[in-house]
């Protein structure tokens, strides 16, 4: 009701005197006024125009004054008007009626003006403060969810930044060394390579001269297995060299992680990130679960290249968490797919992320991108990383998907615009 105008009340009767003199009453006090003399009349009064109140007689033909209550009950538009019963009739019994009919109030004929208007008083009071109340509810409701939103933002800023600072360190400590141990290695390779070959010559001379130091030579030889060296060294220096490899790829993947883009920077390969994100997460995977690659012909997508690690590491790794759980002994696997496709005339990039786990609930599924919602046991999750996720994407104004059948898997379809609208 707004307190600005006059509050409007439906007077239903089918006496034309008491209409009348409910109608003179009502309209001396600033009220504004409809009667209306049968009960379809009246619903379709309050359907076209709800009033603040209903004043409603219960002895009418057609339809009494219960029934035109419990059908103004029924209507979710109507359902909240206050309806004040006025009836000759005095029986408790009727009293009851009338409130079990959805009635807020009784009074009984003949009335006193006096009563009729306190009691009108009070119930339009009544409605208005409930109203102020329920929008001041309303409000309290969305500043609570802003405010939440805005710690869970926060939090993540927090986070992300420690998270960029320490991977950029790590990385840099790490790199220093290892482009040493790199350097180091392949002269290493070189040298031993060199002294091989010498050593090789040293003993042909000794065998065609036929010295008697060869036999001593021969007993050295025996001793450290020196054939066994010879064939041992390649092999050796190739599980050293791919180490250095590994190594290198985590320090780049760190690096990816540790970028924290003020803006969507330009497009970038979303193949090389979803690599990334698979290396930092290798030691999770590596000895349960296969992972299949089937990458499409996706052009580069602009984003944030690090939260875009984040949100790749967050998908895959609670496909990694739903296979754990799962009691099935088969071989799993995740299965990471991308493809150009185009909606509502925008293109995207997808990547769609299936696993072989246990899969999502029907009556869970709708809840999973909700803040603080979780299904992993105390201490495991907050329930922040799928919310946070979703965030991101819509940051690079797209779009997530999940579907599941519970026992064989779920699948999250992340779908970014090939380009930014202002872009």
């Amino acid at each position: 009701m707004d307190d600005r105008r006059q509050p409007s009340i439906l007077i239903v009767d089918d006496v034309p005197a008491n209409l009348n003199l409910l109608t003179g009453i009502l309209k001396q006090r600033g009220y504004k006024v409809r009667p209306a003399p049968c009960g379809s009349l009246a619903l379709d009064a309050a359907r076209h125009s709800p009033p603040d109140l209903i004043l409603l007689d219960i002895h009418m033909p057609e339809m009494d004054g219960f029934e035109v209550c419990r059908r103004l009950k029924a209507e979710e538009a109507l359902k909240e008007i206050p309806v004040i019963f006025i009836s000759a009739l005095t029986e408790t019994r009727d009293k009851i009626h009338a409130f079990d009919a959805g009635g807020v109030d009784y009074i009984t004929k003949p009335f006193q003006v006096e009563e009729v208007l306190a009691r009108v008083r009070t119930h339009l009071e009544l409605r208005r403060t409930r109203r102020e109340l329920k929008r001041k509810n309303k409000r309290l409701k969305g500043a609570v969810n802003d405010l939440k939103n805005a710690q869970i933002r926060l939090i993540q800023s927090e986070k992300m930044a420690a998270l960029g600072v320490l991977s950029a360190g790590v990385a840099h400590e790490i790199n220093n060394p290892l482009n040493f141990i790199k350097t180091s290695i392949l002269s290493l390779q070189r040298d031993v390579d060199d002294l091989v070959k010498v050593a090789s010559l040293g003993d042909s001379c000794c065998r065609d001269s036929i010295e008697p130091r060869y036999a001593e030579m021969e007993r050295l030889q025996e001793e450290i297995e020196y054939e066994t060296i010879l064939m041992e060294i390649p092999g050796l220096f190739e599980s050293i060299i791919e180490g250095i490899r590994r190594t290198d790829e985590i320090v780049r993947s760190l690096r990816t992680f540790a970028r924290q883009d003020e803006m969507i920077g330009k497009a970038v390969d979303i193949h090389e990130i979803i690599d990334s994100a698979l290396i930092m997460l290798r030691n999770r995977f590596k000895k349960t679960v296969g992972v299949i690659r089937d990458y499409g012909n996706v052009p580069p997508i602009p984003c944030y290249v690090g939260k875009l690690s984040q949100v790749m590491i967050n998908v895959v790794a609670n496909a990694i968490d739903s296979i754990e759980n799962t009691e099935s002994s088969d071989p799993h696997q995740i299965t990471i797919k991308t493809e150009a496709v185009e909606r509502e005339n925008r293109k995207y990039a997808v990547i769609h992320i299936a696993d072989t786990g246990k899969g999502i609930s029907e009556d869970l599924i709708h809840k999973i991108f909700d803040p603080f919602f979780t299904t992993k046991a105390v201490g495991k999750g907050v329930g922040l990383g799928l919310f946070i996720t979703r965030n991101i994407i819509q940051e690079h104004n797209g779009y997530i998907e999940a579907s599941s059948q519970p026992g064989h898997g779920a699948t999250f379809s992340i779908f970014l615009p090939e380009r930014q609208e202002d872009s």
